[in-house]
């Protein structure tokens, strides 16, 4: 693929249809930036934020502006693969900003690992995505269900926590629809 080339990127990620119609969006444009630094350099980018290396807390902020899917999968698979259970913990603690809803189908591992660790970035993982409004509610209640029986006690905390901010925003925006119907009444 030439990376010069918008039109074939473009085309490549659905930004541009069989009729040439166009659309974008945030979720698109990274996809684009992705596509453009390459799966292996987000890859590699997670590797080096897992052995500690220096600019890690600059790498980790490019990354969660980025959501990378490559970045996200590499943090699952030193998950996996880590012999060393510390990695594991910082793998899982990077996608707990770097994920987006994607990496929901592997949080109910995290959360059945043995480690309290990996655990306690695991819930982290969905109250970030929900604080950022990267999902919806509906997306994490059965995680959620998980976690209010976990053995974890933070985990329990964490579950109790979240459930309250989404009954915050549920209430803030019936409060706000109520006001506009009234203002355009």
């Amino acid at each position: 693929m030439d990376l010069s080339n918008w039109v074939e990127i473009a085309k490549k990620l659905g930004a541009i249809n069989e009729e040439g119609q166009e659309n974008s969006s945030s979720d698109k444009a990274r996809e684009a930036i992705e596509l453009l630094l390459g799966e292996d350099f987000c890859r590699e980018s997670v590797r080096h934020y897992v052995s500690l290396g220096a600019g890690r807390e600059l790498l980790r902020g490019v990354l969660w502006q980025l959501h990378p899917f490559s970045a996200m999968d590499e943090c699952y698979r030193i998950f996996k693969d880590a012999p060393d259970v510390q990695n594991k913990r910082d793998a899982v603690e990077l996608l707990r900003v770097v994920a987006d809803r994607r990496a929901l189908n592997w949080v109910s591992e995290f959360l059945e690992y043995d480690d309290v660790g990996v655990q306690n970035w695991a819930i982290g993982i969905v109250d970030q995505l929900i604080f950022s409004e990267l999902c919806e509610p509906e997306e994490v209640e059965s995680i959620l269900c998980i976690a209010a029986s976990h053995s974890n006690e933070y985990v329990r905390d964490q579950e109790k926590n979240i459930r309250a901010m989404l009954a915050s925003n549920e209430e803030q925006d019936k409060v706000l629809s109520e006001f506009y119907e009234r203002k355009n009444a």
